[in-house]
């Protein structure tokens, strides 16, 4: 988006205060017909910097540039990188994770973190799988550490294309899923970091995997705009920072450019480094997918990716994106610990994003996504009216609900009883008793057919249950996991 007059996207115009903050931004300036943009796609682009926090819209009073940008953090880096090499390239497996109302029991799940197994291309992928094997020449015998070079080619050019980073094949390292590659930074950091922040409630695999590694845990409480890391202070030496900031799991909110950059600021003050988990930044159902935290400081961002949402978790195939220093460090671990992921995966994989056809299962899908989103709203408020407030709509393949009004929070595994599944905020968080009234509602693996259904059977359990019949629960201090 160009303003007449100024050299840059808008977007690197703010960053550089180019555009002050608290200018007023005009939303439909006079001229959009001169350069042959339409009100709608305008429109659209001031939603968008709305949504990654450059732009504040204040009712009554107009849009206007968001307070608390700071100029030169990480914005000028990113923008300097050198392209990636080649551009011109157009949890459970599955039978873990059962579709909703699949099996006797006729339960309706809202599971999270499974996208649509039964829309993964299987003989397509089937076809890449076999010629791959059949001209598998040498990919039998020990390959690169860090993964087969045509992979890591078309992840860096597909991260070009997709989100905007750019970032050499060198940098790129291929694991066999985002949990091994948590573990994998956990492990090679250790003799230098010995505690990590962590968002509050987070991803419970998280939490594992620094523990096990023998990190201690610092949590970081979450509000509806992310981490607050402005509450971190000073970040201390040899402690790293875990982020969400595309679509915090569970709450959905998005970490605004503020506290993007601040969290960058953070990093480079401690010679520390943050692990960006953007774990379903394709699938953003308003706007474009959010930039990720890692083009603010490419030389302090861990980035974590993977192909467990966008295609499926039974192929346990992820990335690590990592600055230039850690490269080789990285390296040298993973072929200590023999970790390899199966060459002709990769070379299947490489074929399958060379050919499009990532791309296109990925804007299939944002597809089907968003009408089962709109369709779990729907029926949430045809439900419940004004009793539940709905939150992290805007991306991914959950959302969250609270029932405020609750005279006491129900103890919502017993929702099985009426024939309904759902997660509770509260399993995700440390400081538990603050969350209980709400839950998190996933519809990536779920039949449109069963959403209807599956809500009345949620608006009856809340009505019996959650009105009188449950029990308050007091603050309490430590893991789900722990006993």
């Amino acid at each position: 988006m160009l303003e007449r007059g100024r050299e840059g996207p808008l977007g690197e115009q703010l960053g550089r205060f180019r555009i002050f903050r608290a200018t007023a931004v005009r939303a439909d300036p006079p001229f959009l017909p001169e350069l042959g943009i339409a009100r709608n796609v305008a429109i659209e682009a001031y939603e968008q910097l709305i949504a990654e926090g450059y732009l504040v819209g204040r009712i009554g009073s107009g849009t206007f540039v968001a307070e608390g940008i700071t100029p030169g953090i990480g914005l000028r880096a990113a923008g300097t990188r050198e392209a990636s090499g080649r551009t011109e390239a157009a949890a459970p497996s599955g039978q873990d994770a059962p579709r909703a109302g699949d099996g006797a029991s006729g339960l309706i799940r809202f599971d999270t973190g499974v996208p649509d197994l039964e829309r993964f291309p299987r003989r397509r992928w089937a076809r890449y799988l076999k010629e791959a094997a059949e001209e598998a020449e040498g990919r039998y015998d020990y390959r690169d550490v860090r993964g087969e070079e045509g992979l890591r080619r078309e992840i860096a050019a597909f991260l070009h294309r997709s989100r905007g980073m750019r970032c050499e094949p060198d940098r790129i390292m291929i694991v066999s899923g985002s949990s091994e590659g948590f573990a994998l930074a956990a492990r090679t950091l250790k003799p230098q970091f010995d505690s990590v922040c962590l968002e509050d409630p987070t991803i419970e695999i998280t939490g594992h995997i620094f523990l096990q590694s023998g990190y201690r845990i610092e949590p970081v409480p979450v509000d509806e705009s992310g981490m607050r890391v402005h509450e971190i202070g000073t970040l201390p030496p040899g402690r790293l920072l875990v982020l969400t900031p595309s679509h915090q799991y569970p709450t959905g909110s998005i970490l605004p450019i503020q506290r993007r950059l601040h969290a960058v600021q953070l990093a480079e003050e401690a010679d520390a480094y943050i692990v960006e988990d953007d774990y379903d930044g394709d699938f953003r159902l308003k706007g474009v997918p959010i930039p990720p935290l890692y083009t603010l400081g490419p030389e302090r961002v861990i980035y974590a990716g993977t192909f467990s949402k966008t295609l499926a978790p039974g192929l346990r195939l992820g990335f690590l994106v990592l600055p230039r220093s850690l490269a080789g460090k990285f390296a040298a671990f993973k072929e200590a610990a023999n970790l390899r992921t199966p060459a002709v995966l990769q070379a299947a994989l490489a074929r399958f994003i060379r050919d499009g056809h990532l791309e296109r299962h990925i804007y299939r899908m944002r597809a089907v996504y968003r009408t089962r989103r709109a369709l779990l709203i729907e029926a949430l408020n045809r439900h419940f009216g004004g009793r539940a407030v709905i939150r992290g709509d805007e991306a991914g393949m959950h959302l969250l609900v609270e029932f405020p009004d609750l005279d006491a929070a129900p103890e919502w595994s017993r929702s099985a009883e009426y024939g309904v599944v759902v997660d509770c905020v509260e399993d995700y968080c440390l400081q538990r008793g603050f969350r209980t009234r709400q839950i998190v509602l996933g519809y990536g693996n779920i039949r449109e057919e069963d959403i209807e259904p599956g809500i009345e059977r949620l608006s009856r359990f809340v009505r019996e249950r959650g009105y009188g019949d449950g029990q308050p629960c007091r603050p309490v201090v430590r893991w789900p996991w722990e006993t």
